[in-house]
């Protein structure tokens, strides 16, 4: 629960919050969940996209805040309940918020809490159904902007956590972040005894020849391949193997393939040529009780794209192809 107000009102807010939590509803205040450090917007926007519903505390000052309508205004856009509280008598409200069945909260001995709890409690019952149909499909979790993906999955805790003797596929176009953990993926190829295909756009490739440009990226990818040049021969008693292909286009999407203790994973990431922030990436995992699923198909679409060409890098067991 997500509960939208100006920050002159957060004593109501927490009053709101306590109730809830009496209720057993979770809910979000930006004031006790956002640390010093982070981005306030993006974890607005977060907590926005995770929210069942949004409650909307009306008051002459949180009418008039800029930040309290983009909350209410994009929980719309993206179809989450709005539900707004009334705390003011003959308050004007806003176009958007005017058209909604609201609830009067005005006078502190007659305030609709039981309402305003069963609202609530069908919104999580909607959305939990939503979240059953995702994880059928096999999308276990949704970030919305790297911060929040790199939050669990940065490279170095993929690489800690990936099974041995196991497979880990990167197909992305530049593979920076990758880059600069070389040691670490030559690491669990050597001592984890992993088979690592990383599939990145090819250096000579013209930046107008790239399906989505990005004078970022272009300018990060020869510096990539360099990284991945340095990793030494791996140990003739090694079982693991690392190739690194040269892709003639750069990918719309990025994914990345591993094993943990759960079971296979894969992070699709999308939004190639966007900043960080507006990037949204799917943990995808395999559909309980059944095969295939989301992860499958996109594995197998991006091993094709590696399978049959030639590794520009190639190490296995201690040999070094040209």
């Amino acid at each position: 629960m997500f509960v939208s107000y100006s920050r002159d009102d957060e004593d109501i807010a927490r009053a709101l919050r306590d109730r809830f939590s009496d209720a057993s509803i979770p809910s979000f205040i930006d004031s006790s969940r956002i640390k010093v450090g982070d981005n306030w917007r993006n974890e607005i926007v977060a907590a926005i996209h995770q929210a069942s519903a949004l409650v909307v505390i009306c008051t002459g000052r949180s009418v008039k805040s800029h930040e309290v309508t983009f909350e209410w205004a994009y929980a719309l856009g993206l179809q989450i309940p709005v539900i707004p509280v009334l705390y003011e008598k003959s308050l004007t409200l806003p176009a958007g918020l005017g058209g909604l069945d609201l609830l009067d909260f005005v006078d502190p001995r007659r305030r609709q809490w039981d309402r305003l709890i069963s609202r609530i409690q069908e919104a999580r019952a909607e959305s939990s159904a939503t979240g059953a149909h995702l994880r059928r499909l096999g999308i276990s979790n949704i970030f919305f902007g790297r911060t929040q993906l790199f939050k669990k999955y940065t490279v170095s805790q993929i690489l800690e956590r990936i099974t041995p003797a196991s497979e880990l596929m990167v197909v992305g176009r530049s593979l920076e972040a990758w880059a600069r953990e070389f040691t670490g993926v030559w690491a669990v190829c050597e001592k984890k005894a992993v088979r690592a295909r990383f599939g990145l756009v090819a250096p000579s490739l013209a930046a107008e020849d790239w399906l989505t440009p990005s004078a970022y990226a272009t300018v990060d990818v020869g510096p990539s391949v360099e990284k991945f040049r340095l990793l030494p021969p791996l140990s003739p008693s090694s079982q693991g193997s690392f190739d690194l292909f040269f892709l003639p286009n750069s990918p719309l999407l990025s994914f990345t393939y591993f094993e943990d203790s759960v079971g296979p994973c894969g992070i699709l990431e999308v939004g190639a040529g966007l900043s960080f922030g507006q990037r949204h990436s799917f943990i995808l995992r395999a559909t309980e009780g059944e095969s295939g699923g989301w992860i499958e198909s996109v594995y197998h679409t991006c091993d094709s794209m590696l399978r049959g060409r030639r590794p520009e890098i190639s190490l296995l067991g201690g040999l070094v192809a040209d």
